[in-house]
């Protein structure tokens, strides 16, 4: 007796070979008009002519309910019309009681009708492919995943996530089925099923080589086209408050705050170079002068640079109602979510340590350590920007930019994380053209210690944190501040 003797009916399938269920997404919505219809779904909607009662009718019950294509007719309008439109088709593997095994669901226009080819080779998962659990309401359900694959397949049972398992390393669809406790043609079923949906690694066909995991699973779930989940600002946390616009008094936050001078609006005008200069004299600076950057020249970078300009009161009355935030950069809902804390350890006027900008008030907030893990926190964090500048220049002042998350993923959905880079990547211009009409010496970090960081400035990472780094110091003698002609390459790159 083999092992597969042994396991229970529903597991090693011992009543018969898998059926291939079809079925049509449940947000298609299908409005029959005689022998024409329409159907409307997350992608638009397509009317189609003349398809024949017989034809209408099936279509209208695969809205309702899950169809053997073996029960369907070969060949005729309805299959054709099922692999005109794809990604509005879900693909069912169950047993011969119907009980579902595997679902792969499209989640991209580009998806085709898997088919189930059978492989009697050896099978192994893509790279780039990921397993994880659904809510509760789906308990005992997982999903697997890829940035890859323009499907999401939903395992029903153990012993389809143990398959999917099994296949982690190369092995023939015969082995991986005899260790997941399915019978050989249901594990040759689903093997079928995930080479079909785009979850096998398929060799020099398709894994796209210059990419990491999480880099391509970014991309794809932060823009519309890989993916159907509900994307933008859709406000899809009802049920939780928006955060304040303005942050209150935070952690370890003891005392009075430093008030910041507010620059003289005609002064600024007067000794600031003109745009163009600045923007082709921009460069990133990595030596400082003997003497530090001054508190006074802080306070006029971080009040043109960040401050608040007003905040816009949202209508009480109106759900997605929220306070906007104005600032003297653009960013995506105006939430304002951005915050700026400063790591000092050279400054003319303040005391080394961390600081939080106040950018309503216009202050700094210290931030004392509170005790000697801290400390080693911000050891860490300014040896990690030491690092990041080639080990070249001792830090005068570290700024850190932090996101606090909710204030976006209240709003939006899919895209708040890309959204707050994309506004560091804005702060980053803006720091590095006001320091640049200041003199002072700006240099954007292409990364930082998210760890240190919360432990150094008192934050839980997972509510407000680390996005961005970025150091100022005095600018050295020698070094032009501004560009007095246009630098490019026209001429060799036209070959002229």
């Amino acid at each position: 007796m083999t092992v597969i003797d042994q396991l229970p009916p529903d597991l090693a399938t011992a009543g018969g070979p898998l059926r291939r269920m079809l079925r049509l997404r449940p947000e298609v919505v299908v409005t029959a008009q005689g022998d024409d219809l329409e159907m409307s779904h997350p992608w638009g909607r397509q009317r189609v002519h003349a398809l024949g009662a017989e034809t209408v009718a099936l279509l209208d019950e695969l809205t309702r309910t899950e169809i053997d294509v073996d029960d369907l007719p070969a060949g005729g309008r309805l299959m054709h019309l099922l692999h005109r439109f794809p990604y509005l088709v879900t693909t069912t593997l169950a047993d011969p009681f119907g009980v579902p095994l595997a679902t792969a669901v499209p989640i991209a226009r580009s998806a085709t009708l898997p088919g189930l080819a059978r492989p009697t080779g050896t099978a192994v998962l893509s790279r780039f492919a990921y397993l994880r659990r659904l809510p509760e309401e789906h308990a005992g359900a997982c999903v697997l995943e890829s940035p890859v694959a323009p499907f999401r397949l939903t395992l029903h049972r153990p012993a389809a996530g143990a398959f999917v398992a099994a296949v982690t390393a190369s092995r023939s669809v015969a082995e991986a089925s005899l260790l997941a406790g399915l019978s050989t043609s249901a594990g040759e079923a689903l093997a079928g099923l995930l080479a079909g949906a785009g979850f096998l690694d398929e060799g020099a066909q398709g894994e796209p080589p210059l990419w990491d995991f999480h880099d391509l699973l970014f991309h794809a779930r932060s823009r519309p086209g890989r993916h159907d989940y509900p994307s933008g600002g859709i406000f899809a946390h009802p049920e939780v408050a928006q955060l304040p616009a303005i942050p209150g008094t935070g952690p370890r936050e003891e005392g009075v705050g430093i008030d910041l001078p507010v620059p003289d609006w005609d002064e600024v005008l007067a000794r600031d170079p003109a745009l163009s200069e600045v923007l082709e004299g921009r460069r990133s600076v990595r030596a400082y002068a003997d003497t530090p950057v001054t508190l006074d020249q802080l306070g006029e970078l971080l009040y043109r640079v960040a401050r608040v300009r007003r905040v816009i009161p949202g209508d009480p009355a109106d759900p997605h109602g929220y306070d906007i935030v104005d600032r003297p950069y653009p960013a995506g809902g105006a939430t304002g979510e951005l915050e700026v804390y400063l790591s000092v350890v050279r400054c003319d006027g303040l005391v080394p340590g961390v600081y939080r900008y106040d950018a309503a008030a216009h202050r700094l907030r210290p931030r004392p350590f509170s005790g000697p893990g801290d400390e080693a926190a911000f050891r860490e964090l300014m040896t990690s920007a030491w690092r990041a500048t080639g080990c070249t220049v001792d830090p005068q002042v570290l700024l850190t930019v932090t996101s606090r998350f909710g204030r976006l993923s209240w709003k939006y959905s899919q895209i708040a994380y890309a959204l707050t880079l994309k506004h560091v990547g804005v702060v980053y211009q803006t720091l590095y053209l006001v320091a640049t009409a200041m003199g002072l010496a700006p240099c954007g970090l292409g990364s930082g210690d998210t760890d240190a960081a919360a432990r150094a400035l008192g934050l839980d990472w997972t509510a407000e944190s680390s996005v961005g780094e970025f150091l100022i110091g005095s600018r050295p003698a020698g070094v032009p501040r501004t560009a007095r002609g246009f630098a490019d390459m026209v001429a060799q790159a036209r070959g002229e």
